[in-house]
C-alpha cells in the first residue's frame, strides 16, 4: 500500500514535470487523498510555470524564501527545501521537487511517536544523512532516498526515471508494455488503430473540459490587433526596403527526425505523427538547397507554436525571419543587424537597443583556455546565459555573477580555478567592442583561429559604424549561440525595458542571429559541382515587440471614428449605407448599426459600446431640404451642420488639426 501511495505521487509529479511545472513546496500537507483514496498534489501557490524552450528568461529569479526557508509560513516546510534553494541558486528545475520526494519517501517508512521526534529525524536527516538503522531494515528505500536527496541536483533521478527504475513491478506494467512492444511493430497497425480510435471516439472527447485558455482571450483585442497591424507593417515595409522576398512555409508537416528541436507533436485520426512549425529557417535552407539558389534575400513573418504547461493548447507566437544568402562576409551580418534595429526604430523605440555579439571560435578558445571540459559545456553554458540579458560591465550583470559563480562552484563542481578564469573573461573580456577585441587578441594570442574571428568582428564593427550602429554594440565572448548552427559570427539583440515593463536596467530579448554555412552545407545536394553559398538571418520576436509596443503606447485621441445614424424616414438604410462608404472611400473609419430602422437609443448605445467619439446624424428633411447632414461630438456635446458633399473633407481636416495639436502638445513637454 505505501509503495502504491508513493507511486501515485512521483506519477502526479512525473505528469506536472513534463507540462512544466516545478511545484516547489512539496510537502505532505500538500498531497491529498479524493473520495476514490487516489492521490492529488495540491497547493500551487509557489509554482513554477516554465516554457520547455524557454530561451529568454524575463526575471532573474533567485528563490530564497526568506530566513525561515519557508514560502507559505507552514512550520516544517524547511526540511523539504533543496539545498540549491536555501543558497538561492539562480537556476532552480525541477530537481527541487525530487529532493522534497527523497524526504516524503522517508516519512512514509519511518513512523514518528511525537512531533518533537519527527522535528529530530528529519534536521538529522537533512544534515547528516539516512539513519544507518533505518537503511539497515529498508535497503531499497534507503538506496532511493539517498539518490533523490543527493546535494547536486544533477545526481538526483527525475521523476520519470523513478517510476521506470527505482519502483517495483506491477503486473498492469508488463501489460502495458506488451501492448507498446506491439504498436512498435511496422507490420501489426491493429492495436495502433484501436488505440486511436478510442483516442478520438466521440464521447470520448464531448466529456472533455474545453476551456479557452486565459493568454488567448487576451489576444482578442482591437487595441492588440491594431498595434499587430503596425508592427508587421513596420516589419514588412523594412524587410521589402532591403530588398528581400516575401516566403511562406506550411503551419503543420509530417514529424521528420532530422530536424532540429522539441516540437510541438500530434496525431491525426490515421495515426499519422505531425508537428506544429517551431521555427521559419530550416524549411527555406531545404529550398534553397532543393533549388540551387546561390543569392536571395527573403524575409517571413508566421506564427510558431511552444507547447503550454498543463492541458491548454500550444501557444502562438509571431516571429520575423529575414535572410541573405550570398557570400558577403561581415557585410550580410550588418544588413541584418541594420533590419532589426530600423524595425525597433520605427516601432517607437529610437536607440533603446544592445546587440551583443560573439564568434564561435572565439567561444570554443575559452572553453579550452578556462578549462572547461566538453561534457561541463553545455550546463556551464545555461548558467551563464543568466547574465546575459543585462550590459556587460553593468552593475546588474556584476550582482547575477555572484549567484552564478555559487553555482558553478557549488552545483557544477568546478574547480575554483577553472570559474577565476571565467569571471576573468566576465571582467576583462567584455565590453564595448574596440577594447574588447584589444583584449581579447591579447589574452588568446596561442590561439591561431581566434585572430580570424578577431578580424572578422572588426570588420563587422566598422561596417556598423558607417550605419551608425555602435553606441550600443557589445563583445560577449561568453555568450553562447542560441542555435547550434551558428558556427561563426553570432548575436543577441535585446530590448532596453521601458518603465511601465520594468525598472531593471536588464533587456528583453528581442532577436537572434548569425551565419549559418554549416546548416546549407547539411542541405545542399553533394552531387553539386559549384560551392556552397553563405548565408546570415536573424529571427526577431514579433510578439515581444507586439507585446512591449501596447504596454508603451498612450490612447490615441487624434483618430476619427464615426457613426452613421439616422432620426425618423424609416431607418434611412440606403442613406446610412451610402454616406459610410463615402466615409470608407475618403479613408475614414465609419460604421452603421445593421437594422433596418434602429431606434436612437440602440443607435446611441452602439456609439457608446464600440467607443465612437462623432456621430453623423443624417434626417428625411435635412437631406431634403438642402443635402446637409449634422455632425455631433459625443465628448463636447456640440453639433455642427456639414453639407454632404464635404463630409469627407470635414473629417480629414479635423484629423489633421487634431493630430497636429497633438504633436505640439507632445514637443513642448520634450
Amino acid at each position: 500500500m505505501t509503495w502504491q501511495i508513493f507511486r501515485q505521487i512521483v506519477e502526479g509529479l512525473a505528469h506536472m514535470h513534463g507540462q512544466g511545472i516545478i511545484h516547489r513546496d512539496l510537502t505532505p500537507n500538500n498531497i491529498f487523498f479524493d473520495v476514490r483514496n487516489d492521490v492529488k498534489i495540491g497547493d500551487f501557490g509557489l509554482a513554477k510555470f516554465t516554457s520547455l524552450e524557454q530561451h529568454d528568461r524575463e526575471a532573474f529569479v533567485s528563490d530564497v524564501h526568506g530566513s525561515s526557508m519557508d514560502g507559505t509560513g507552514q512550520v516544517g516546510t524547511y526540511f523539504y527545501t533543496a539545498p540549491e534553494v536555501g543558497q538561492g541558486w539562480p537556476l532552480i528545475d525541477d530537481k527541487a521537487d525530487m529532493y522534497s520526494l527523497g524526504v516524503i519517501l522517508f516519512e512514509l517508512w519511518h513512523p514518528f511517536e511525537t512531533g518533537m521526534e519527527r522535528v529530530i529525524v528529519l534536521s538529522e536527516l537533512k544534515n547528516k544523512g539516512v539513519p544507518i538503522e533505518w537503511e539497515h531494515k529498508n535497503p531499497q528505500q534507503a538506496v532511493l532516498v539517498k539518490s533523490l536527496m543527493s546535494a547536486n541536483p544533477a545526481d538526483r533521478p527525475s521523476a520519470m526515471d523513478v517510476l521506470r527504475n527505482h519502483l517495483p513491478p506491477r503486473m498492469e506494467d508488463e501489460a502495458l508494455n506488451d501492448v507498446l512492444r506491439t504498436i512498435q511493430k511496422a507490420e501489426n497497425f491493429y492495436v495502433l488503430d484501436r488505440i486511436i480510435s478510442a483516442l478520438f471516439d466521440e464521447e470520448r472527447i464531448s466529456l472533455i473540459d474545453h476551456k479557452m485558455e486565459g493568454e488567448h482571450l487576451t489576444q482578442c483585442s482591437a487595441e492588440r490587433s491594431f498595434f499587430q497591424d503596425q508592427v508587421f507593417k513596420v516589419a514588412k515595409d523594412i524587410f521589402k526596403s532591403h530588398g528581400a522576398q516575401g516566403f511562406s512555409t506550411s503551419t503543420l508537416s509530417l514529424v521528420d527526425q532530422a530536424q532540429r528541436g522539441q516540437k510541438v507533436r500530434m496525431i491525426d485520426s490515421a495515426g499519422r505523427m505531425l508537428e506544429l512549425r517551431s521555427e521559419l529557417r530550416t524549411r527555406f535552407v531545404s529550398w534553397i538547397a532543393a533549388k540551387q539558389v546561390s543569392s536571395i534575400k527573403r524575409y517571413e513573418i508566421a506564427q510558431i507554436y511552444r507547447k503550454a504547461a498543463g492541458p491548454d493548447a500550444p501557444h502562438e507566437y509571431y516571429q520575423g525571419d529575414f535572410d541573405i544568402v550570398g557570400d558577403s562576409f561581415g557585410l550580410a551580418e550588418a544588413e541584418v543587424m541594420k533590419v532589426v534595429v530600423d524595425i525597433v526604430s520605427g516601432c517607437g523605440f529610437d536607440d533603446m537597443y544592445e546587440i551583443h555579439i560573439n564568434h564561435a571560435s572565439i567561444l570554443e578558445a575559452i572553453w579550452s583556455w578556462s578549462g572547461v571540459k566538453i561534457h561541463e559545456r553545455k550546463d556551464v553554458a545555461k548558467l551563464l546565459s543568466l547574465g546575459g540579458c543585462a550590459p556587460p560591465q553593468s552593475s546588474e550583470r556584476k550582482l547575477r555573477w555572484v549567484h552564478i559563480r555559487q553555482q558553478l562552484l557549488q552545483g557544477l563542481k568546478l574547480q575554483e580555478s577553472v570559474v577565476d578564469r571565467l569571471q576573468t573573461v566576465e571582467r576583462r573580456w567584455n565590453g564595448h567592442t574596440d577594447l574588447a577585441l584589444s583584449r581579447l587578441r591579447g589574452g588568446l594570442a596561442d590561439y591561431p583561429r581566434v585572430s580570424a574571428a578577431i578580424d572578422e568582428l572588426a570588420a563587422l564593427q566598422s561596417y556598423l559604424r558607417v550605419w551608425d550602429i555602435y553606441k550600443h554594440v557589445y563583445i560577449d565572448a561568453l555568450m553562447v549561440p542560441v542555435e547550434e548552427y551558428h558556427k561563426r559570427v553570432y548575436f543577441q539583440v535585446y530590448l532596453r525595458k521601458g518603465s511601465c515593463v520594468s525598472t531593471s536596467s536588464a533587456g528583453m530579448l528581442l532577436a537572434v542571429g548569425g551565419r549559418y554555412d554549416s546548416l546549407v552545407q547539411e542541405h545542399w545536394p553533394r552531387t553539386v559541382a559549384f560551392s556552397v553559398p553563405g548565408a546570415v538571418g536573424v529571427s526577431i520576436a514579433l510578439e515581444k515587440l507586439i507585446l512591449v509596443t501596447v504596454a508603451e503606447s498612450e490612447p490615441d485621441s487624434s483618430g476619427i471614428e464615426v457613426l452613421v445614424c439616422s432620426k425618423g424616414g424609416g431607418g434611412l438604410l440606403r442613406e446610412r449605407m451610402e454616406i459610410v462608404s463615402e466615409l470608407w472611400d475618403g479613408n475614414i473609419k465609419a460604421d452603421f448599426v445593421h437594422l433596418p430602422s434602429p431606434s436612437l437609443t440602440e443607435q446611441y448605445d452602439y456609439a457608446n459600446e464600440h467607443g465612437y467619439k462623432w456621430l453623423v446624424m443624417i434626417t428625411e428633411a435635412d437631406l431634403e431640404g438642402g443635402n446637409n447632414v449634422k455632425v455631433r461630438n459625443m465628448e463636447t456635446r456640440k453639433v455642427e451642420a456639414v453639407s454632404r458633399e464635404d463630409l469627407v473633407k470635414f473629417f480629414t481636416e479635423l484629423a489633421g488639426s487634431i493630430g497636429n495639436k497633438k504633436n505640439r502638445n507632445h514637443t513642448n513637454t520634450k
